[in-house]
């Protein structure tokens, strides 16, 4: 029997509302680029940052993406911009503490969102400010990327100057890069979905990072990190190799401005002159990827007129054709088919409008499934190309 006098802590005990203190680790955490704030070193912040907020957290702190134990939680991720050293810290207004030993909630304990973090981070990830601060500084000039340039490009800025940027192809035989690799590959997991981290010790990676490069001075510039992708050979029998896109990453402050698709047809456009890739795939794109490899595929496609001539029904022979020369596979060559004979199409023409229809990919399925699922499913699939033609 229960002694009575532990009775009103008991009762005390089963108010407590553990929702208030649990939060969200997707909204609590800040990621940001950090660069020196220039031609102000009396301001009382030495640093001007680009920050933003993470896709995904629960590769890290669980399915259900949040933490317990804390109110008003800041997790605060910072990144030197272009070497990404990176920086951490943690604020919070209250921390859940246990109740004495007479409550039955002894056991619950705060989260130790730092512990957990750590097995995520690189060696020597910095906690105090002050040392960051100078790594900022220092880094500004000093970072250069590593590997070799593939790739330069100019975009015209808002207020009308031009920004250069720059592509360069890496590899884990290189020992610095590995230890760059590993301040990026967090990011990976924040804003691929299904991510994980890949083993540096397979030297037959092919890593892309691009950058934007800053002019300082006659004699300096700096690079600031926009996103990376990584790439795979797979063996092709008989005596070739397949490049697989496995992660593919452009950071919020830099989407939406045309980098996601200078490193696709960079990448693109080095594995077509490869003799020995026969086919280029990607592992388990997203929607906004499968939409700018699309664009970038049919624009590539239509400049070099390998439609000229296509009227519907394309046989299965000229797409494998187009497969060959393009080394894209039957499936994305036929998508691409696809939307540039529905660009073209007389919908008032019946027989003609019956011809595209039946390229559709729907012409692949059993006889006794056509008649269910043809209209249904043809009438998404001709929505969704119409989506991506009026972006092209």
């Amino acid at each position: 029997m229960m002694e009575p006098e532990l009775q009103p802590h008991l009762m005390a005990a089963k108010v407590i509302d553990f929702t208030d203190w649990s939060c969200s680790t997707t909204k609590s955490l800040e990621i940001s680029l950090v660069q020196p704030r220039k031609g102000d070193s009396n301001s009382s912040e030495p640093t001007i940052s680009l920050t933003f907020h993470p896709e995904f957290t629960y590769p890290i702190f669980g399915d259900h993406e949040t933490a317990f134990g804390y109110k008003d939680l800041s997790l605060k991720l910072k990144y030197a911009s272009g070497s990404l050293q990176p920086f951490i810290s943690m604020e919070y207004s209250s921390k859940y503490q246990p109740p004495s030993p007479s409550f039955t909630t002894e056991s619950v304990q705060a989260d130790d969102l730092l512990k957990t973090l750590e097995d995520f981070l690189p060696r020597g990830y910095l906690t105090k400010q002050n040392e960051f601060i100078d790594v900022v500084r220092n880094d500004y000039t000093k970072f250069k990327p590593l590997g070799e340039k593939v790739h330069e490009y100019t975009q015209e800025n808002n207020d009308g100057t031009l920004e250069q940027f720059e592509i360069y192809k890496n590899s884990f035989s290189n020992a610095k890069f590995r230890d760059y690799h590993s301040r990026m590959q967090l990011l990976a997991l924040f804003f691929i979905e299904g991510s994980s981290y890949i083993e540096d010790d397979d030297e037959k990676w092919e890593i892309y990072t691009s950058f934007k490069r800053e002019k300082i001075s006659d004699t300096e510039d700096a690079f600031h990190f926009i996103g990376y992708s990584t790439t795979y050979p797979f063996y092709c029998w008989p005596e070739n190799i397949r490049m697989r896109i496995s992660q593919f990453l452009v950071l919020p402050p830099f989407k939406k401005q045309g980098h996601g698709s200078k490193l696709y047809q960079t990448i693109y456009k080095l594995f077509l002159s490869r003799n020995e890739i026969c086919e280029i795939t990607v592992e388990d794109p997203n929607e906004e990827f499968s939409d700018m490899r699309d664009k970038n595929d049919i624009r590539y496609l239509l400049e070099r007129g390998a439609f000229k001539g296509l009227k519907a029904p394309v046989s299965q022979d000229k797409i494998q054709e187009l497969c060959d020369k393009y080394k894209l596979t039957n499936r994305q060559t036929q998508r691409c088919v696809e939307m540039y004979l529905l660009s073209n199409v007389d919908k008032l023409n019946a027989k003609e409008y019956k011809a595209y229809r039946l390229q559709d990919v729907l012409r692949e399925m059993e006889e006794s499934e056509r008649k269910d699922k043809l209209e249904q499913t043809y009438l998404g699939v001709e929505e969704d190309y119409h989506r991506l033609l009026e972006i092209i």
